[in-house]
């Protein structure tokens, strides 16, 4: 692999990470705006060197699910907007829509860009049926029972002229008014406070407990819609003003217009009123009018060509610089940490950000007293912009990225690349140890229930413990003398580690926090090397040969498994308490030998009699197919049920093989 692929590959994993935080847990670490040059970064270099992959994030939608819930498909894929944030950019996309027309006037509606959650509702004979988180684009999780605790969500549609089927879509969000008083309740109640009302959206439509949810008074805004087999009108527009009719609720802020100036004005009027409004939005959607237009101008694969969000910039606030603290993570990188006058920005109020790293902090040249600007990035993570640079003849103290650490006062070591100083301490730096174990137990690897970080710090601080196996001998007596951990948490602490018996080889590999070694190269090495045995007697060359791990990685991974005591630690596990680490085990493959549909890459449309496509993705995976969602030279057979999509007219358009169900089911039982 060239160093162009692994870069895209990189970044590629980066935006996957990226869109999960966002879509599934609503808890984005980066900006919208760092989020947009990575993106572009990624779509800049597939375009280039001609490396496009249909699993890129440029040409998928949303997240990969990874929740519980049941999930429902969509009728038609709820695509993401493209966004700008600049007014150059804007008027790109405005000229773009004038040529392809040919014409000096479009139509545009202009409406508030929400920061709440994306949901897809199906509606038939006027009656809702489901209700979908938007999830990948092509499905989402089931959110049908709580959606009905959203009293601005009409469940039947009174009214003349009712499509029989269609989607509404729309933004689920609290109102800041409803989200102030829940906050005032839980301080009352001396509960922890919600941290955003976008993440409270979130977790309230996945809620389980739905006596929670008659509480936080969900609100829903409109602002598009699928009608099928039906004509309503031409304009989106004029389709708005009847969905408001019907009960919906529609952006409370929209022009109808084809005059630029018009669009600028009011992109810098709800800048200025934004918050003066009663929920969140960052920017706004601007979107032709003419939906015969629209059909003509299509979409890509992630975003409609039709319209974009022309985002805000981050809102900055001035404050004073109190400190700096040094925080060290558990694979011993020092991050410098600046705590501030707090200052309320949004609607939330902030009193300390990151500085990243020694490279940000010496650009910043901060001081003690340096008025500093603030923004939460994205309207999410509290950012340190710049200071304010002012003549003063007081002497303001310096704030120096210190050479040891500041847990055990090791001298620092730099990486070239990342430009992150690390403490190499390993063994004897607490706060690593703290962290390293507090991920040792967590529910990605060894999953001990209630064993948490406040514990944990305790029995390090307290008692002397240094690795996982000092753990394994906890008793009621130690686990009950330490502060706030009840007989209910010893007991739920002691009956975690006497059921615990296996782990899988992946989650082994992952537990111990390995530099570089995540998820997934983790399940690259179990998958590589099937047993433990086989793992702890790697070498370099071994290791470096499997795609995917750099010589960084492998070095990190080898230094790890060859140290003694981490060797110790191992053994001790399996033979003194007994933990048996489950080889990784092979699907069996002997069906692929002869299989008609071996290595075969397979597009199914439509339903089918005999199986769901669940059960069907297997099967055909099983017999040796890559199956794949869109459309593509690359597709070399269709699979067609009743009631297919598009995707057949593109199919035949391209000459690529199409069987039915019945011919199917002839192959598939040949096999």
């Amino acid at each position: 692999m060239n160093k162009i692929e692994k870069k895209i590959k990189l970044l590629q994993k980066s935006l996957i990470y990226h869109n999960y935080l966002y879509f599934c847990l609503g808890k984005p670490v980066i900006s919208d705006h760092e989020y947009d040059i990575l993106f572009n970064k990624l779509k800049l270099l597939e375009k280039k060197y001609k490396k496009i992959y249909f699993s890129s994030p440029t040409r998928t939608i949303g997240s990969k699910i990874f929740s519980k819930l049941s999930l429902n498909k969509h009728l038609t894929p709820m695509l993401s907007l493209e966004n700008v944030f600049t007014e150059k950019k804007f008027l790109n996309f405005y000229t773009k829509i004038l040529k392809y027309k040919n014409e000096f006037l479009v139509n545009f509606v202009c409406e508030l860009k929400l920061d709440g959650i994306a949901v897809n509702l199906i509606y038939k004979n006027g009656v809702l049926r489901k209700a979908s988180t938007r999830g990948d684009g092509e499905k989402g999780e089931d959110i049908t029972q709580n959606i009905f605790f959203v009293k601005s969500i009409p469940i039947k549609i009174n009214g003349k002229n009712i499509p029989k089927l269609m989607e509404i879509r729309g933004e689920v969000l609290i109102l800041k008014k409803d989200f102030i008083k829940l906050n005032k309740k839980n301080s009352f109640l001396k509960r922890n406070k919600f941290s955003s009302a976008r993440n409270l959206a979130s977790g309230s439509l996945l809620q389980k407990n739905f006596l929670n949810l008659k509480n936080r008074k969900l609100f829903f805004i409109c602002h598009g819609f699928e009608v099928f087999n039906f004509f309503l009108d031409n304009s989106y527009y004029n389709i708005l003003l009847k969905i408001k009719k019907w009960g919906f609720n529609i952006s409370e802020k929209i022009i109808y217009s084809s005059s630029i100036k018009k669009i600028l004005k009011f992109y810098s009027q709800i800048k200025n009123e934004r918050f003066l409004l009663n929920y969140d939005v960052d920017g706004i959607v601007i979107k032709v009018d003419d939906l015969k237009l629209r059909k003509k101008l299509g979409v890509r694969s992630r975003s409609p060509r039709w319209a974009i969000a022309y985002k805000f910039p981050n809102q900055e606030k001035k404050t004073i610089l109190k400190k700096v603290t040094f925080h060290v993570g558990r694979t011993g990188s020092i991050t410098p940490v600046a705590h501030f006058v707090p200052v309320k920005i949004s609607g939330i109020t902030i009193k300390k950000a990151s500085l990243h790293n020694k490279f940000f902090l010496d650009k910043l040249n901060l001081h003690i007293n340096d008025r500093i600007f603030v923004c939460r990035a994205g309207d999410v993570i509290p950012q340190v912009v710049r200071k304010e640079t002012i003549n003063t003849k007081k002497r303001l103290i310096r704030i120096h990225f210190p050479e040891k650490c500041p847990s055990c006062r090791s001298f620092l070591e730099i990486t070239s690349k990342s430009k992150k100083n690390f403490c190499t301490n390993y063994f004897f730096c607490l706060e690593q140890i703290k962290k390293r174990l507090v991920y040792f137990f967590s529910k990605t690897s060894f999953k001990i229930k209630d064993l948490g970080p406040n514990i944990i710090n305790q029995l390090v601080d307290k008692m002397g413990f240094r690795n996982p196996i000092d753990f394994f001998g906890l008793d009621f007596h130690t686990l009950n003398n330490l502060k706030n951990v009840g007989k209910k948490f010893s007991k739920n602490i002691l009956t975690s580690f006497k059921k615990f018996k296996s782990i899988n080889l992946d989650k082994f590999i992952l537990s111990f926090g390995i530099h570089g070694v995540g998820q997934v190269v983790s399940k690259k090495i179990a998958k590589n090397f099937k047993n433990l045995n086989k793992i702890l007697d790697l070498k370099e060359e071994d290791l470096i040969e499997v795609c995917g791990i750099g010589k960084k990685i492998t070095k990190n991974f080898i230094n790890f498994i060859q140290n003694k005591n981490n060797r110790n630690i191992i053994f001790k596990l399996i033979n003194n308490y007994n933990i048996h680490v489950k080889s990784y085990k092979k699907k069996d493959k002997n069906n692929k030998k002869f299989s008609f549909f071996l290595n075969k890459t397979i597009l199914i449309t439509g339903v089918f009699k005999d199986f769901s496509r669940k059960v069907l993705c297997n099967k055909l995976k099983n017999l040796g197919a890559e199956i794949k969602k869109s459309i593509s030279k690359k597709v070399n057979l269709v699979i067609q049920g009743k009631n297919p999509g598009k995707k057949i007219f593109y199919a035949k358009k391209l000459g690529i093989k199409i069987i039915k169900e019945n011919d199917f089911l002839k192959k598939i039982s040949k096999n």
